[in-house]
């Protein structure tokens, strides 16, 4: 999704969307990557997993540009499936809340989502520690949207014809919207259920972590902004034959919150 503004405000691109996929073998993490330019600067917004660097390199390429012709890389939080293509952009600077750099450094026992070498990434990186109404660039300014993890993070763009809240994690879907909950919950589910209302207070358009783009509308009802497609290829067993996946329409899964 493409939002040229024509009137020098900053541009939100879709670089690829974020998915919520849950398997009985484990969690898929594909989180949304998001491209901010503005005053000849560029922005990525998370940089997601290694599973999705190829993608994302081409995606880039498709715009004419590479990893190097990014400026700025805003962390929404520290999880792996939004940090650990970090090492592409390692030339750029990395923004991130300054309760989240200091939680890397002894995450707790039972958060799975940062194991202990998160640290070691970022020591590896340029980084700028912010918080609450800091400006990353004029018109780009960050919100502390604490829940998912204690220095979660959004992103609100003046775009102009609006405000394009980039959410990350606080606000991983459109489900969220009415649960008032993220599907994970590693800080507490009081500051999750707050930040999720500070969000759609703030923003007119929603850029969620794991989900396509959308709008809440005055009647209650969330309206997506793009199109999505998904192909899951064929995967074959020790026998050769093919299996086939089988989607079905079960109520969604309870918010998982991380035991203290």
């Amino acid at each position: 999704m493409n939002r040229d503004t024509g009137n020098g405000s900053p541009r939100v691109d879709l670089i690829a969307q974020g998915w919520t996929l849950n398997t009985s073998e484990g969690r898929l993490g594909f989180c949304g990557v998001t491209l901010i330019e503005t005053g000849g600067r560029r922005i990525l917004v998370d940089v997601a997993q290694v599973g999705r660097r190829q993608l994302i390199m081409d995606r880039l390429a498709e715009r004419g540009l590479s990893a190097t012709d990014i400026d700025t890389v805003i962390m929404t939080h520290a999880h792996w499936d939004h940090l650990l293509n970090a090492d592409a952009f390692e030339h750029a600077e990395f923004v991130v809340h300054t309760d989240e750099r200091d939680y890397v450094r002894n995450p707790h026992k039972n958060d799975w989502a940062t194991p202990k070498y998160t640290n070691a990434i970022f020591e590896r990186l340029r980084v700028r520690e912010v918080r609450e109404g800091d400006q990353v660039v004029p018109g780009v300014t960050i919100i502390e949207t604490p829940g998912h993890t204690v220095g979660s993070i959004s992103v609100l763009v003046n775009s102009g014809g609006g405000t394009i809240g980039v959410a990350g994690d606080a606000l991983p879907h459109a489900r969220s919207v009415f649960t008032r909950q993220p599907a994970i919950v590693f800080d507490t589910e009081e500051h999750a259920g707050a930040s999720i209302a500070k969000i759609l207070d703030a923003a007119d358009a929603i850029y969620p972590g794991h989900d396509r783009p959308f709008r809440k509308q005055q009647s209650g009802h969330v309206e997506y902004l793009t199109r999505s497609k998904v192909i899951i290829a064929g995967v074959v067993d020790e026998g050769m034959r093919e299996l086939r996946l089988t989607l079905e329409s079960d109520e969604p899964p309870a918010t998982w919150v991380m035991p203290r």
